[in-house]
Formats: structure tokens, sequence, C-alpha cells
């Protein structure tokens, strides 16, 4: 059994890998986080394999989470999982033990890929992040039945923010947010937010 932590500061979207790994044969979530500090005590205490990590947190960032467990001693791979493309990234974490790169929006499938990855010793990084600007350009469009104001609009209720909040990010009416919103349950035959929050991230079709 591969045991996994997972850490993110926005609920919602680690509760839903949380969820994805524990309906994987052969992969346990054995606990979630929702800051770096947490992240900390719980691989001392649990010692997970894997741990998948968010690089931007409020009270810790990813990398020195990730420092902070390897110089305690913690065997673990930890898995960066980040927003933002470029090579700095890879740099400023080429120190901190770290062995694989995910993107936020980067399918299921490739999570599941990298932890086995990083578990036979190799370093993975997400083919999004090395692409050129006119490589993602010319990438092939994802077969999503949403369109991109329902991606954006899923992508918000991923973050938790609430249809009120939704409205004013995007300047439109909370009925509108709320109309969306039962557009693509509706599409996506599921019945509430989780179920969304999980179709999203297995399809690859959000960003947290």
């Amino acid at each position: 059994m591969i045991t996994v932590l997972v850490v993110d500061d926005h609920t919602i979207f680690r509760q839903g890998i949380v969820s994805l790994l524990n309906a994987t044969e052969g992969v346990e979530a054995v606990a979630e986080a929702g800051s770096g500090s947490a992240a900390v005590a719980l691989a001392r205490d649990l010692k997970p394999q894997v741990i998948l990590m968010d690089v931007s947190m409020p009270d810790m960032d990813g990398i020195e989470a990730a420092r902070r467990i390897r110089a305690a001693g913690v065997d673990a791979r930890v898995i960066l999982l980040t927003m933002h493309r470029g090579p700095e990234l890879l740099e400023l974490a080429s120190d901190s033990g770290i062995r694989g790169f995910l993107l936020k929006n980067d399918a299921f499938s490739d999570v599941l890929y990298a932890i086995k990855a990083v578990l036979r010793g190799e370093r993975f990084v997400s083919s999004s992040l090395t692409e050129t600007p006119g490589e993602r350009q010319a990438a092939p469009v994802s077969a999503s039945p949403l369109t991109n104001r329902e991606a954006e609009i899923v992508a918000l209720i991923a973050e938790g923010l609430t249809s009120k909040e939704i409205a004013e990010r995007l300047v439109i009416s909370v009925k509108t947010v709320e109309t969306h919103r039962a557009n693509v349950m509706e599409k996506l035959g599921v019945k509430n937010v989780p179920e969304l929050v999980r179709y999203a991230i297995r399809a690859g079709i959000i960003q947290a």
C-alpha cells in the first residue's frame, strides 16, 4: 500500500485529491494538511512514502516545508503542486529533496504516474511545466464538455468561493453563477460540489 500525505490550503481541492487517492487500489491518503507547518508535523508522525505538497501556502511555502521534512529525517518523496510554469521553481526546489513537480490542472492520471515514478527513484516533471508558450497553444484541446466560462466557475468553486464571491470576482450576477453551476452539474451528471471537483480534477480541467 502506497501511503500519501496531501497538503494544500484549498480545502475542496485537497479533499478531492484525497477522495480520488482513496478510491485508487493500492493507494491510501493517510492524512491531509492545510498548511506547511501542519505538513511537517504530520510527516514526522506518520512518515508517509509520498507527500503531495502545494507550493503556495499562507504560513510556510511547500519548498520550505519540504526542507524541514527532509531535515527531520523523514524519507518521503515530495511532489510539488503548482499553478505556475517556469524553470525558476525547479531551481529553487533543487536542494529541498523534492522529487516531482505537477501543475494543478494536470489530470489525476498524471498524479498517479508521478507517485509511482518517484517511488521508483525517478524524478518526475510535468510536461506542462517544460512546454513553451507556443507549444501550449498548439496542444490539443481537452474534450471537456464545459464552456470556458463554466470551467472558470468550476475552478473558483474548487477554491471554496461562494456564489456571491464568484459573482463579485467575475462581475456577473449571483443568479448567473447559480445557472452556470446547475448547467455544469447537469452536463457532468454530478449531484454535489465534492463530486463536481473530483470530476474536474480527474479530467484535468481546473486550476485550484
